[in-house]
């Protein structure tokens, strides 16, 4: 069974072309909205440097109340520091491609 959820995912990545260190690597997340106990961060993704009139892509990720702990969200950060929750996304496939 767990096979078959790893298929589903696969395709889908590569389907939307990114990974995860074009929304990581230099990058900051902004605060979306707050519904029903998940905050929801944009992130954009950054062009390969071989492409270079790449449009950039933005994309949203949710990150579950229960799930922050004792950390602080900020309205901007660092993606780095939101990189469990965007992996978390990517994997889930609840990172949806906004523009």
């Amino acid at each position: 069974m767990e096979i078959k959820s790893i298929g589903v995912i696969l395709p889908d990545l590569k389907k939307h072309s990114m990974n995860i260190k074009t929304l990581i690597k230099d990058n900051t997340v902004v605060f979306s909205h707050y519904r029903q106990g998940v905050f929801y961060y944009n992130v954009t993704s950054s062009a390969p440097a071989d492409i270079v009139n790449k449009p950039m892509e933005l994309y949203q990720f949710p990150v579950p109340i229960e799930d922050i702990g004792e950390a602080t969200l900020l309205a901007d950060d660092k993606a780095i520091t939101y990189m469990r929750w965007i992996r978390k996304a990517i994997s889930d496939n609840t990172l949806i491609k906004i523009s």
